[in-house]
């Protein structure tokens, strides 16, 4: 089957106008075809799915459009999804969804949380998920996180051991939990490094505004930071742009940036698209249930790249060796504080 694009909605509780329907396909191999509330026929279900930005943008929305696909492919469900979703329409949508027999309704991104949390309430036997979440809400709500402490202490020991001015600079789309949680264990990691290192926050408020970003970094470089940091999805294409006409060494993490700067010294790569999927497969089959659901470098969706191009030299090999050496242990079970604790 093929996701479908919801091309109309209208308010609360009138009826989706939907401008092609989703259609069943197989279900898994196993015989196993589960429904959300864990039997029936998977190809029954029909999910829903929220986007902030494109479906086709390269990145962040696309992971989840992907995922939702992928997922609704292998249990032959109907799946439909609507783009660009803003901050006003959130609540009407979903609303619109589960009036309309949706059994799972995936909003993908920490903005969208609070909407859940009204609709989730009036609607407790619809499976909702809201991902890049550090909260669900019982009895129906689940809230996934890809790894966010994980990814920013990995990020924060890059950083810190590449900085000489001591500045660090983030940019970033959207003040979430998730992403402010990743921001504080970035800056705890550089500060063990040397906690002399200050780090610097700006949100641009969006995932697609490549110029906003690109501002934003030559803000940063202006007042010092000679190391950035980017997690803003395809806008982090401006930052890395402004930090190769600067010169500035550059560190995106979350989105890969692959071929896009020669100034990248390492990516820490958040997969959101594999952990959408196993959330989705989840509530399929009725077992994902509500609260946080955390996956990260354990489960393979927080990884980190390679140390390459001209200027990954700014990292000595020992300290290469030990960031490799950090990742390993938090790979095979340890705490990844605990770990940086124990080192520094």
């Amino acid at each position: 089957m093929k996701l479908k694009k919801l091309l109309a909605l209208v308010l609360s509780v009138a009826m989706l106008a939907l401008c092609l329907s989703g259609c069943g396909g197989e279900t898994k191999e196993d015989g196993g075809s589960a429904d959300s509330s864990g039997g029936g026929d998977a190809s029954e279900i029909k999910m829903g799915l929220l986007l902030p930005g494109s479906a086709n943008d390269g990145g962040w929305s696309q992971m989840a459009a992907d995922a939702f696909e992928a997922a609704a492919n292998e249990y032959g469900c109907t799946a439909d999804y609507t783009e660009s979703v803003a901050a006003t329409d959130m609540e009407t949508i979903m609303r619109g969804y589960a009036d309309n027999g949706y059994s799972i309704i995936v909003s993908h991104g920490a903005e969208f949380l609070d909407a859940s949390k009204q609709v989730a309430k009036d609607y407790p036997d619809i499976q909702f998920i809201n991902t890049s979440s550090m909260n669900g809400m019982d009895p129906n709500l689940a809230g996934i996180d890809f790894g966010s402490a994980e990814l920013g202490y990995i990020t924060g020991l890059i950083a810190g051991m590449a900085t000489e001015s001591n500045k660090i600079g983030l940019v970033c789309a959207m003040e979430g939990d998730t992403t402010v949680l990743c921001n504080e264990c970035v800056e705890y990691a550089a500060k063990k490094i040397n906690p002399d290192i200050e780090v610097t926050v700006v949100y641009t408020g969006s995932f697609d505004d490549q110029l906003k970003a690109k501002q934003a970094t030559a803000e940063l470089i202006n007042n010092g930071c000679d190391v950035i940091a980017m997690n803003c999805d395809a806008a982090a294409i401006g930052a890395v742009q402004q930090c190769d006409e600067a010169g500035v060494v550059c560190v995106p993490y979350a989105t890969p940036m692959d071929g896009q700067g020669s100034t990248i010294i390492c990516q820490v790569i958040q997969d959101a698209q594999l952990g959408i999927q196993v959330a989705v497969e989840k509530a399929i089959e009725g077992t994902l249930g509500s609260g946080a659901l955390a996956m990260g470098i354990a489960e393979n969706v927080v990884t980190l790249d390679d140390f390459q191009g001209p200027y990954s030299d700014v990292l000595t090999d020992d300290e290469v060796n030990q960031i490799i050496e950090i990742f390993d242990k938090v790979y095979n079970g340890e705490d990844v504080k605990e770990v940086i604790d124990s080192t520094f």
